[in-house]
């Protein structure tokens, strides 16, 4: 009886889990992207990002580079939204970084922006 019940409880979780659906994922890109363009603002656009120091140095050496500004730029791998708040995180050639990004620090527009990017992203941040 036990082991029947453990059967049933794994094929119940395993239809919670269904794969994400590839179709709706390339909409909701496409999407995105239509909105972008109708923007101005074109993401295949090749652009120059100007990189002053990488996240290894800037942890290696925090107390030094505490009250200035830096730039780093790398692949967003993990974005925490939290209404007007978020974390994100960015991976460069040296690593990975963590920034917080605030609305009310960058902006209404650019932190819509900022909510709609994807994992996997390039991006470059500034502070």
């Amino acid at each position: 009886m036990g082991n029947e019940n453990n059967q049933n409880n794994n094929q119940n979780n395993q239809n919670n889990n269904q794969p994400v659906n590839e179709k709706q994922l390339l909409k909701v890109r496409r999407e995105k992207l239509a909105d972008l363009q109708e923007r101005g603002k074109n993401p295949f656009e090749v652009t120059k990002y100007d990189v002053t120091n990488h996240s290894q140095e800037i942890k290696d050496n925090y107390d030094e580079f505490e009250g200035k500004e830096v730039t780093v730029a790398g692949r967003l791998m993990l974005k925490r939204v939290m209404g007007k708040a978020s974390f994100c995180n960015v991976q460069d050639r040296d690593g990975n970084i963590q920034s917080y990004v605030a609305r009310d620090s960058i902006g209404e527009d650019d932190y819509k922006d900022f909510k709609k990017f994807d994992i996997g992203d390039i991006v470059g941040i500034k502070g």
